[in-house]
């Protein structure tokens, strides 16, 4: 009697477990026929087992809600190029009339003027001294002959920080940093 009472309890909890598992797995997204079974054979260990896999029901709906929200950015983000669109058509079709008025074509790229000739050397310097341009207070000037470039620093219009440079240099250099100027 004892072991028929421990066999009806046996497969009591067997349904028992099977029941809770075909219930949760229809309300998880998965099949309740096949979990009624796993949970028929594995008891708490099927329950265990569907707890811990992911819901599929929830799963899908986040995907469906992720699917919307890009398909009403997609739709916000066309909207917002038909009116950019609109607006550089605008914009355009402003520039053009001005365009027209002023007898001007600034959608054409600007006519570059060749660099002016360099200027003659100074008189009195050397033909073959270098010509130096020097930056004090952040104003280009020059360009000067090497000699009258001393002569500027011996009066103290140039400092030994005054930044100089000359034809053959690859950037401004401190005049005192120049050993030819000495």
């Amino acid at each position: 009697m004892i072991l028929a009472d421990s066999w009806n309890v046996e497969i009591g909890s067997g349904v028992l477990f099977a029941v809770i598992c075909a219930v949760l797995a229809a309300n998880r997204g998965r099949s309740a026929v096949g979990w009624f079974f796993v949970g028929l054979i594995l008891n708490c260990f099927g329950l265990i087992l569907l707890l811990v896999l992911p819901d599929l029901l929830r799963d899908e709906q986040r995907a469906r809600e992720r699917d919307a929200e890009l398909r009403r950015m997609r739709e916000q983000l066309k909207k917002e190029r038909h009116v950019a669109d609109q607006r550089h058509g605008a914009v355009t079709t402003r520039l053009d009339a001005h365009d027209r008025a002023l007898g001007l074509d600034t959608a054409a790229p600007p006519e570059i003027a060749p660099a002016p000739p360099p200027p003659p050397p100074p008189i009195g310097a050397a033909a073959n001294e270098p010509m130096w341009f020097f930056a004090p207070k952040d104003q280009q000037l020059g360009p000067v002959a090497q000699s009258q470039l001393r002569e500027l620093r011996r009066g103290g219009q140039v400092r030994g920080d005054t930044l100089v440079w000359r034809e053959g240099l690859a950037d401004w250099v401190r005049y005192r940093d120049v050993p030819e100027l000495g």
